[in-house]
């Protein structure tokens, strides 16, 4: 099957949900089919055929152009960065035009279905929309587009479960207080992530200590929190899953429509790992994860303390709760059968 696969973005140092997502089904593709990624930032992985053939600007570039008259895709897939703004919807629909191929569209986020939207669609759309996102979904589907559901995974290879003894050693490389819970949240530090909440946590228990990751930075936040006691970890890293093991639970304050995914990637990854987690209940994510067996939803800031005092009497099982969501089993239950199933109606070469 020949697969193209087009975002804005793609890396294999990935600093957020989405491009972790993009670099994931990028090597699911690569070993699945003969693989071309195009996009305009970004370098991946060197055995993977990459172009820079993609625009944050524009529509269409010359080299996206002549790609398309050169080169015949059984399917194509498109993953904006963005999201799926009108923008994404609009290229989405141009690489389905330009190719001549079926195109499935993935968006992670939450995206209000506006009049653009619909004015583009009047121009043409993708085969397929997959996301989280039930609104967004049903949204385009009362504009005639097909929708389908995709969610994050995560790397069974290194997010597991760590001993006692594997998270003292952790908590001592990373320069953790061994001696405090630490609580992990892991994502952009910015306004619109709700990290005012993380400035009350001296109420939350004497001896808890947050721990924040960067993925993008907003200074004057990072500074805000080092102020009130926080730890800020900044610098790439390309061992995540020390971080979560290092923990003794983590915490997803994000309570709105943000430009994270709506199931979000660290709090799959968390249970992977067996921590604990403490969750704002937003979004998709209470949908694809219960409560229970160490899991908890926080609905208002004032449950906060007595949640985190409920989870540490727990026996937290969450790594079952999330037993079927490894990136291979993501993309071989929600992707690969739809690819097939639209490369088969099309009549493409990689039809099996």
């Amino acid at each position: 099957m020949r697969i193209l696969l087009a975002s804005e973005e793609i890396t294999n140092r990935p600093h957020e949900g989405s491009l972790v997502f993009l670099m994931h089904l990028g090597r699911f593709l690569h070993r699945e089919g003969e693989l071309t990624v195009v996009h305009a930032l970004g370098d991946f992985d060197p055995d993977i055929r990459s172009l820079r053939s993609l625009s944050t600007k524009t529509f269409v570039t010359p080299e996206l152009l002549r790609l398309a008259r050169g080169e015949r895709f059984d399917v194509v897939l498109y993953v904006p960065q963005p999201g799926l703004t009108p923008f994404g919807i609009g290229r989405g629909a141009l690489l389905r035009l330009l190719t001549k191929s079926p195109t499935i569209a993935i968006g992670l986020q939450e995206r209000r279905v506006s009049r653009m939207h619909a004015l583009l669609r009047a121009f043409g759309k993708p085969d397929l929309v997959l996301s989280p996102v039930r609104s967004f979904r049903e949204g385009l589907e009362r504009l005639g587009i097909d929708t389908g559901f995709i969610m994050p995974g995560f790397d069974d290879r290194l997010f597991k479960p760590a001993s006692p003894e594997i998270r003292a050693q952790l908590k001592s490389k990373y320069d953790f207080p061994r001696d405090r819970y630490v609580l992990l949240h892991v994502g952009h530090i910015r306004e619109s992530r709700n990290l005012e909440v993380l400035l009350r946590y001296r109420n939350w228990g004497l001896d808890v200590q947050p721990v924040v990751k960067a993925s993008q930075l907003d200074p004057s936040w990072a500074h805000r929190l080092r102020m009130a006691g926080i730890i800020v970890v900044d610098e790439y890293s390309s061992d995540m899953h020390e971080l979560y093991q290092a923990s003794d639970c983590y915490f997803s304050p994000m309570n709105g429509p943000t430009e994270a995914a709506d199931i979000p990637l660290s709090v799959i990854e968390a249970c992977a790992c067996n921590l604990p987690v403490l969750a704002a209940r937003f979004g998709a994510l209470a949908e694809a994860i219960r409560e229970g067996n160490g899991f908890l939803y926080y609905d208002r800031v004032s449950e906060i303390a007595e949640k985190i005092a409920a989870i540490r009497l727990s026996r937290p099982e969450t790594a079952a709760k999330v037993r079927e969501f490894s990136w291979e089993k993501i993309f071989r239950s929600h992707i690969y059968p739809q690819m097939q199933s639209l490369v088969r109606e099309s009549g493409g070469e990689g039809a099996p």
